[in-house]
């Protein structure tokens, strides 16, 4: 099965601050040294396997995807997949893996600081969130990426995981954080837990209604 790429990133940079380019392309040279450094593959997360048959079959969105391990399960299991990250190697990585794995999976450069270029891609009727923190202009958007009676999983590390191995505290999740967030979206599961990788938290929403939304941050 083809594997595509979709490779703009952010907007139009030409127009952004400098600042905020800075901040981007420091990301982006981070990640994508990370990647570079890496082989193999990990297990698909946990609490996405735990979770699998309560997703909404069809279009699934990967926010942060980073190398593509929980794209393929989504991949495998008869989605449509999108698969967006900030890290051109790590996207590299994916596709050369979904090629030889015989998987479908899209791929998507964007800095999701700038998400709006997501509404291209939209409605989507899963999305993941997998040991990301989305900022306040991504956490505003996804009610309206989500199709009705669409999902929505975000799992990551909590705060208990700062002290254990320098997780940076302004990525980490707080108890029931986001529990309230957002008026569109029905909360199916809220819990912290322990598996093999940390200390998490993790929620499951779906999209019962219409309207705005709103999301704490």
């Amino acid at each position: 099965m083809p594997v595509s790429g979709n490779f703009t990133v952010g907007g139009l940079i030409g127009l952004a601050p400098f600042a905020y380019l800075r901040s981007m392309i420091s990301d982006s040279i981070k990640w994508n040294e990370r990647h570079g450094a890496k082989t193999g593959f990990h297990a698909p997360d946990s609490y996405l396997q735990q979770q699998f048959s309560r997703l909404k079959p069809g279009k699934a969105l990967d926010m942060a995807c980073g190398r593509g391990r929980n794209a393929f399960l989504l991949a495998a299991g008869g989605f449509e997949t999108i698969a967006a990250d900030i890290a051109e190697v790590g996207l590299q990585h994916l596709r050369a893996a979904a090629h030889e794995r015989h998987l479908s999976v899209e791929t998507m450069l964007i800095d999701l600081d700038e998400p709006d270029l997501l509404n291209q891609k939209a409605p989507f009727d899963t999305i993941i969130c997998i040991n990301f923190k989305p900022g306040k202009a991504l956490l505003k958007l996804i009610p309206d990426l989500l199709s009705q009676d669409g999902t929505f999983l975000w799992v990551s590390f909590n705060e208990l995981q700062v002290a254990l191995n320098a997780f940076p505290p302004a990525k980490a999740l707080h108890p029931e954080e986001f529990v309230d967030s957002f008026t569109s979206l029905k909360m199916i599961e809220y819990k912290r837990f322990t598996d093999e990788t940390g200390h998490r938290d993790a929620y499951l929403f779906t999209k019962t209604a219409t309207g705005d939304d709103k999301a704490c941050c």
